[in-house]
């Protein structure tokens, strides 16, 4: 992956998980006494549409990491690497599943359950995704050199 895919990623990884942990607040617990009871916190529908505008753009951007980063990966790796990423697709599954599942399910029942599938799903992604992340930084920080020699270029 190039540096634009890797930050586009990072980016819509962040938007979506931030969009859906506000929503997921604002519908659980931001609700507020009106004059008929109760009703929906005022950020609720926005950040609602901003999750289900993001959420798509996150899962193309997740394609082009699995053909440009997992596929060469499984490939130059050992099993132990593959394991990790086959982990991230396994936990990835439900929750794509389940977020096209919430859009189109009108039954309550199975709405809720369906939430309960996606909620834990996103969470467990996101602390995978972070982990992966945190992961990879410290290969990197392990593979570079342990002393950094500078150059001073005198300039007449």
């Amino acid at each position: 992956m190039n540096r634009l895919e890797r930050w586009s990623l990072h980016l819509a990884a962040f938007v979506t998980a931030l969009t859906g942990l506000i929503y997921g607040w604002a519908r659980y617990y931001g609700q507020r006494l009106g004059e008929f009871g109760l009703e929906p916190h005022p950020w609720q529908g926005f950040v609602q549409h901003a999750h289900l505008l993001t959420g798509p753009v996150l899962l193309f951007l997740l394609g082009m990491a699995v053909k440009g980063h997992a596929m060469p990966a499984f490939s130059a790796r050992g099993a132990k690497d593959q394991a990790a990423g086959l982990a991230l697709t396994l936990i990835l599954t439900p929750m794509v599943l389940s977020g096209y599942a919430l859009q189109v399910c009108a039954d309550l029942r199975w709405r809720t359950a369906i939430a309960w599938v996606h909620g834990p799903s996103a969470l467990l992604f996101l602390l995978a995704y972070g982990a992966h992340l945190w992961m990879a930084r410290r290969r990197a920080l392990r593979t570079q050199p342990r002393e950094v020699m500078i150059e001073i270029h005198s300039h007449p």
